[in-house]
């Protein structure tokens, strides 16, 4: 369990905190496609620019399907490739969706998400479909998106940008996150920070 002592204010990641996550299915799917190194496309960013382009929003959806095409040499459609990006998208757990309201009620609450525009019509969906809640917006004071802010993590930036656009105190906030280097930018600010790690899951970490 985390130590909430004097947190008033605690941010949570998106992927793999709150919400479900299936990399092989998205890498399968892309391999169907005929793209076999979508994990190199995407890791070696001075290579394959816009996948970091399209997270902090500097290209549009339309933009970032020209150049996977232009990238493989496929002329995959739009709809291919929505699909193929979408499905890692697996949804939200009734346990985390109710852990999320709880957190809500005693906390100033907080999302920070590298993310993008097609990802984010699509969870947001699931969000609906599944639980009846339009948005991530409501059950959040506020939501910090990659693609909107034009930054993302770890970069330290987008961390000042929360705690002075929310007027949050470091020491008194909490940082959930399963990706350790952006829990290291946010320790080294010094926000408290819980690396969640798989299989554990968000509403075993807490006691609400």
């Amino acid at each position: 369990m985390i130590d909430l002592k004097n947190i008033k204010n605690i941010i949570l990641d998106l992927g793999g905190v709150i919400l479900d996550l299936d990399f092989e299915s998205s890498i399968d799917q892309f391999k169907k496609l005929g793209i076999t190194d979508i994990v190199d496309l995407y890791q070696i960013p001075e290579h394959y620019p816009f996948f970091k382009q399209f997270e902090i929003g500097l290209i549009s959806p339309g933009q970032l399907r020209e150049e996977i095409r232009k990238a493989t040499g496929n002329n995959i459609s739009d709809d291919e490739i929505n699909d193929a990006w979408n499905i890692i998208s697996v949804g939200f757990t009734k346990e985390s969706i109710e852990t999320v309201l709880k957190l809500n009620r005693q906390f100033r609450l907080f999302l920070l998400s590298n993310t993008n525009a097609i990802h984010e019509v699509y969870y947001n969906n699931q969000l609906f479909e599944g639980h009846g809640i339009k948005n991530l917006t409501e059950i959040f004071e506020k939501v910090y998106y990659s693609h909107d802010l034009h930054m993302r993590k770890p970069d330290a930036e987008i961390f000042e940008f929360v705690l002075n656009d929310s007027k949050l105190i470091p020491e008194e906030t909490l940082f959930v996150d399963d990706t350790l280097v952006h829990i290291e930018t946010a320790s080294s600010l010094g926000i408290k920070t819980y690396h969640l790690s798989p299989p554990q899951r968000i509403e075993e970490i807490f006691s609400l």
